[in-house]
């Protein structure tokens, strides 16, 4: 869902960012999300269920708490579908 909140900590710095748009590939089952950091930088991320996270961890806040979209990748993509309650 567009609004959502995302993080990550990188040898920068801590940044807090707005989904702004997603785009899911069926045939690659890459996920491709538009965000607005805290820092004004616009960037597109992009993440797949087999991905190995070694530069920076990402995470989605849900529901009072934050998740880590490396371990729960599908639950981030509903979140995003607007199918999670």
């Amino acid at each position: 869902m567009v609004g959502t909140l995302i993080k990550t900590e990188n040898n920068n710095g801590f940044f807090i960012g707005i989904v702004k748009n997603y785009h899911y590939n069926d045939y690659t089952e890459e996920m491709v999300v538009g965000v607005v950091w805290n820092d004004n930088d616009d960037t597109t991320e992009t993440f797949t269920e087999y991905e190995d996270y070694d530069s920076c961890i990402f995470l989605f806040h849900d529901n009072g708490r934050w998740w880590r979209i490396d371990t729960n990748f599908y639950m981030f993509k509903q979140l995003l579908e607007g199918k999670c309650k």
